[in-house]
């Protein structure tokens, strides 16, 4: 947008017109689905049953906390968690890149990334180093 003078109307404003029908504008009223949106695409529900697989076998394969942050940690792993996490380039499918904390521990490692990092058990980025 150019800096100048101000913009000027060049056609006048008109009043508002009367909707012929106020049925476009009512909840429930209009054209219908006639199936229900899908949560998610076919080729993440594949992935995430690949997932749920991996889930159970790491559990079983290892029941306790590998974080270990403090006094305040019970022991049992109840959760699977990315070293590096999706957002930063992790796959959620690689067991190398999961761990298995308890509930306590996968909380603290998100409330505090700074030391989460710190302790290694999460990661900066791919290709990238911790500050």
């Amino acid at each position: 947008m150019k800096h100048g003078k101000p913009l000027t109307r060049h056609t006048p404003l008109s009043a508002q017109t009367e909707l012929k029908s106020k049925a476009s504008l009512q909840r429930g009223v209009g054209p219908r689905r006639k199936k229900a949106l899908r949560s998610r695409s076919k080729k993440t529900e594949r992935r995430y049953v690949l997932r749920r697989a991996l889930v159970d076998d790491l559990l079983a394969e290892r029941p306790w906390c590998e974080i270990r942050w403090d006094e305040g940690c019970t022991g049992r792993a109840v959760d699977v968690d990315e070293v590096l996490s999706r957002g930063r380039g992790g796959d959620y499918l690689d067991p190398e890149n999961c761990q298995t904390p308890c509930r306590y521990c996968h909380d603290k490692k998100h409330t505090e990334p700074a030391e989460a990092l710190d302790r290694g058990v999460a990661a900066a980025s791919r290709g990238r180093r911790a500050a």
